[in-house]
């Protein structure tokens, strides 16, 4: 079947900014690695999570054991087979098509079949919240209403899949910067306690400016930042970031995530 085909008609239909009520699973960057991913998707269904929510980048960078493909395939597929409890979050990798990014092994390597991937990644909404926790790849927007964001606005685009507070330090060449102050005022306007994001393996496991949480999903950079392949746990509305679990998925155990 050809799922990359079946889940752009899917997401299509999918806003930029999706609302969702009940207990979720989030999962960060997998760079393509599978093994992780299935596991992810196993313990998804295994523990009766209402959602799960996959924040971007799901290819380049895999590892040495995992094809080109096999993971993205592998989530296209998940969506297909579960549209409304599943949600692939577009992260900068994704959005090569608009922003340039390294490595894009993925575009190299898949050539003309790229194409394909390109048209899904497209329509991969942006940003979500979750009860009253803000997600999205990497940033937040500061100039509009989060509900007037675009999928494919090059502007909504950099702010959400390319940008990093401003403590991380990091320059890309992509991205708008966000403060603590930024961050406050942003989830206080949309009724939001927490944000919880991927993008930058420095920060895995890490708490910045109190209420933003980075994640990260795959065997890559499992020894990066607080180290730790990690998921997140939402059960419902929260008063602080206190009340999001994180978990290693492989020690299975409650994970305390370190706070700068």
């Amino acid at each position: 079947m050809n799922y990359p085909e079946i889940a752009r008609k899917i997401m299509e239909k999918e806003p930029s900014f999706l609302r969702l009520q009940g207990k979720a699973m989030l999962a960060g960057d997998t760079h393509g690695d599978a093994v992780v991913a299935r596991e992810i998707v196993k313990r998804f269904y295994e523990e009766k999570f209402d959602f799960l929510i996959f924040l971007g980048d799901y290819v380049d960078r895999n590892p040495p054991d995992a094809g080109i493909s096999e993971n993205i395939d592998f989530l296209l597929e998940e969506k297909c087979k579960n549209p409304d409890k599943i949600f692939l979050l577009k992260g900068n990798h994704e959005t090569n098509y608009a922003i340039p990014c390294y490595p894009n092994d993925f575009e190299v390597e898949m050539g003309e079949k790229y194409a394909e991937y390109a048209k899904a990644f497209i329509e991969m909404p942006l940003a979500g919240l979750l009860n009253n926790v803000f997600v999205s790849h990497g940033g937040i927007i500061k100039d509009k209403k989060i509900e007037e964001i675009d999928k494919n606005d090059i502007h909504d685009i950099e702010a959400i899949t390319w940008s990093d507070p401003e403590i991380a330090n990091l320059y890309r060449g992509a991205g708008i910067s966000y403060s603590q102050k930024d961050l406050d005022e942003f989830l206080e306007k949309i009724g939001a306690k927490a944000f919880v994001r991927g993008h930058d393996y420095n920060l895995n496991g890490i708490i910045v400016y109190e209420k933003c949480l980075t994640i990260f999903s795959s065997r890559m950079y499992k020894n990066e930042g607080n180290k730790g392949v990690l998921i997140a746990k939402i059960y419902g509305e929260i008063n602080s970031m206190d009340e999001i679990e994180i978990e290693d998925i492989y020690s299975k155990e409650k994970y305390k995530a370190k706070k700068i």
